[in-house]
């Protein structure tokens, strides 16, 4: 298991009247979860970055290098936020 640093896009977009952060990341393909805060939004790019990388480790999957920051910038859109998520694979490895 290893550590990894990814950056998070996250937006807040207007649904039905409400808001809703949506969160992805750019360099991982199919990686997305949202939440009703910030501070949630935060939190689940941490959970969902952490489950997938361990999932593509356990299946042995190739982990695509991630982008700097400078390169990923001009993908965010006003009002949206590109924050860097730090996680250890081990902490979110299905026990046996």
């Amino acid at each position: 298991m290893a550590m990894y640093r990814y950056y998070a896009l996250i937006e807040k977009e207007k649904l039905d009247n409400t808001g809703c952060y949506i969160i992805s990341f750019p360099d991982l393909e199919n990686v997305f979860s949202d939440a009703e805060t910030m501070q949630d939004a935060v939190q689940n790019a941490h959970d969902v970055l952490g489950s997938m990388l361990s999932v593509m480790e356990e299946d042995g999957d190739e982990i695509p290098q991630p982008s700097p920051a400078d390169k990923l910038k001009e993908q965010v859109k006003e009002g949206g936020s590109l924050i860097l998520v730090e996680v250890e694979t081990e902490h979110y490895t299905q026990a046996s």
